[in-house]
């Protein structure tokens, strides 16, 4: 092959794995590396075919922001981005927040340059470091290895995992002239259940009066089949937080299940005889200490490892393997079993019973409501009632993010986004993926302060979008009116308007006592 060098050619293997979105820190700006994904040019080869070369570089101030823009943009919908992060600058930080997207199942490309063989007076195995976040390490090796290195990446990839390739800096400016053929290992199906499991899962179902199908995190690609086997077996639907939204658009939706549920949620959840979990830790969170799940259902886990299975709660049956799977599997065999689909929790009682599922439908009682300051519960109702449909709501974990989990709908999954921190730059990635929703971030003061590093890029990179602050102090106010948003300072639900978000950012600042 012709001589090329090495950044540039890993800017083109990037792309080659799908990759459009390379986010850089402040710190890696204007280096070699990250003119090489600027300056990216000319086809690749991609499993879709011979495609042009068209990287688009975005620029974050820090390396935990460029992790939690591409954990955004991914969760969003967009493809595996990439990120670039040098690991003498913070990175023992930012290793946090790539265990976040380990936890989220959000595949990103991370290419990581190794420091100096001591750093700050250590040695550091940095491939160690990250396998054990969770995430897949693929050391590069020498110059002409990178293709075969690339392989190992969208294994990664393929196992909705970040991948990060450890780049040594002195091949960067190398010059590859013979670079080595890849080896691709032979293709591998998917885990797949047991048969004697499925056919014992089946029968479950099949008998079942009052089935009950719960999502998580670990399910979201498997939407259609899980569908699918609730209206062959008459099951409701339901979903972690890890997976809100996944099922808006089915009729049987009972919403989220855990401590925000609602009443009504909550007693067709006890209610159910069986209950199928796909990819669903089923902790206490999610159950409600358990109290979710009566004390006579048959809890039916599914899970790619074994090691989630019965962690949280205890399980009558259990299918290690992967959801979509699991749902084809079991669709064929209860369907071997019933003369017709069964109706089971799918009646018009049940119809009525689901209109009090969201939290909106049951006023607040008036005892609760103070009159010196903006209750939370009514602010983001009233917010509800404006807000264009079209939206991607991203809460962190501030104490009124669970109000807004519960009163602010989403369209689907990919509208509806949860990250301890970070959810101010991860909404800027998400507008990256998807302009044609208004990014809806709620957190609270400490969460924007927090984003005071990313924020000005944030704002440059986002074309509509709200913050809301639930705050008690000026300086949060002060700072967003000195990066030039407008910002309205809610002291009253009357003040809410929907002309509020027709274009722009635009900040709400309500008034906490």
């Amino acid at each position: 092959m012709a001589q090329v060098v090495y950044s540039t050619r890993l800017a083109q293997l990037c792309a080659a794995t799908g990759v459009e979105t390379v986010f850089i820190p402040r710190q890696l700006w204007n280096t070699q590396l990250s003119d090489a994904f600027e300056n990216a040019e000319g086809n690749i080869a991609t499993a879709d075919g011979i495609t042009e070369i068209d990287l688009r570089p975005v620029r974050t101030g820090t390396p935990d922001g460029a992790v939690m823009a591409a954990a955004g943009y991914r969760h969003a919908g967009g493809p595996p981005a990439a990120v670039v992060l040098d690991a003498s600058q913070d990175f023992l930080t930012t290793l946090d927040k790539i265990g976040q997207a380990v936890r989220d199942k959000l595949s990103m490309v991370i290419i990581l340059v190794e420091p100096d063989e001591r750093f700050n007076g250590i040695s550091a195995n940095w491939a160690s470091l990250v396998t054990g976040v969770g995430a897949i390490a693929v050391p590069a090796g020498e110059a002409e290895n990178v293709s075969q290195a690339m392989v190992d990446v969208i294994e990664g990839l393929n196992k909705q995992l970040p991948a990060v390739l450890i780049v040594k800096p002195e091949n960067l400016e190398a010059e590859i002239t013979d670079e080595a053929e890849p080896e691709f290992a032979a293709p591998r199906t998917g885990a797949v259940p047991q048969t004697s499991q499925v056919v014992r899962a089946a029968k479950s179902l099949a008998q079942a009066r009052w089935p009950l199908i719960i999502a998580g995190r670990g399910a979201r690609h498997a939407k259609s089949t899980i569908v699918d086997l609730a209206n062959t077996t008459g099951a409701l639907l339901a979903t972690s937080a890890g997976a809100h939204g996944l099922f808006e658009d089915q009729e049987f939706n009972i919403g989220v299940l855990g401590r925000i549920s609602t009443p009504a949620t909550a007693e067709l959840a006890r209610n159910a005889d069986v209950i199928v979990a796909f990819g669903c830790a089923l902790d206490d969170w999610t159950t409600r200490d358990g109290k979710l799940i009566g004390p006579n259902t048959l809890l039916i886990q599914v899970d790619t490892s074994p090691w989630a299975v019965g962690r949280f709660a205890a399980v009558s049956q259990s299918l290690i393997a992967d959801a979509q799977a699991v749902a084809i599997a079991l669709d064929l065999e209860v369907n071997k079993l019933l003369a017709e689909p069964k109706v089971g929790y799918r009646t018009q009682e049940t119809v009525e019973h689901l209109q009090s599922k969201y939290w909106n439908s049951r006023p607040i009682p008036e005892h609760q409501l103070r009159e010196d300051t903006v209750d939370a519960r009514a602010f983001l109702n009233r917010l509800e009632e404006v807000l264009p449909t079209q939206r991607t709501v991203i809460v962190d974990q501030s104490p009124q993010a669970g109000y807004a989990t519960s009163y602010l709908r989403v369209l689907d999954h990919r509208g509806y986004m949860f990250f301890p921190s970070g959810a101010v730059v991860a909404g800027m990635g998400a507008s990256i993926a998807r302009d044609d929703r208004l990014i809806v971030v709620v957190t609270d003061e400490s969460g924007l302060m927090d984003a005071l590093t990313d924020f000005r890029t944030a704002v440059e990179n986002l074309q509509r979008g709200v913050f809301v602050v639930f705050q008690q102090e000026a300086p949060v106010v002060e700072m967003a009116r000195y990066y030039g948003l407008p910002v309205h300072e809610i002291t009253g639900l009357e003040q809410l308007t929907a002309d509020m978000f027709i274009s722009g950012v635009v900040v709400l600042a309500v008034q906490q006592q």
